[in-house]
């Protein structure tokens, strides 16, 4: 099955979102069970324009809704999702290009690199 396929189920367990990113744009999250995936998608258009797997196993990792954040960098241009408090994937919509600390139990490493991380300070 290809990330693609893995990151398109119908059914969905967890689903968070934010909407405070460039005009038109939504960025969210979704787990189905079986993977966890964020994306970016084109409200007007109504299409998803990037996707990024963060993990598989969902029943392993025990992620549940609240330890999910989806997140926009300050310019709008990259959005991140944070998982247990570190970001674990981010999709640079300006740049067209992902980058993510594919989870595979709780101590995974976050992304710490300051490129991929620049506006996303508080």
């Amino acid at each position: 099955m290809s990330n693609q396929e893995e990151c398109e189920d119908d059914e969905v367990g967890i689903f968070v979102s934010d909407t405070s990113g460039p005009e038109g744009y939504i960025g969210f999250f979704e787990d189905d069970g079986e993977t966890g995936c964020l994306y970016v998608s084109d409200r007007r258009n109504r299409k998803i324009v990037q996707h990024l797997q963060i993990y598989n196993n969902s029943v392993q990792l025990g992620v549940q809704e609240t330890d999910i954040g989806v997140i926009w960098s300050r310019d709008g241009r990259k959005c991140g999702v944070l998982v247990w408090g570190g970001m674990r994937g981010i999709i640079d919509l300006e740049n067209k290009r992902e980058g993510r600390a594919f989870i595979e139990s709780r101590d995974t490493k976050p992304i710490d690199d300051s490129d991929w991380l620049e506006g996303f300070e508080e």
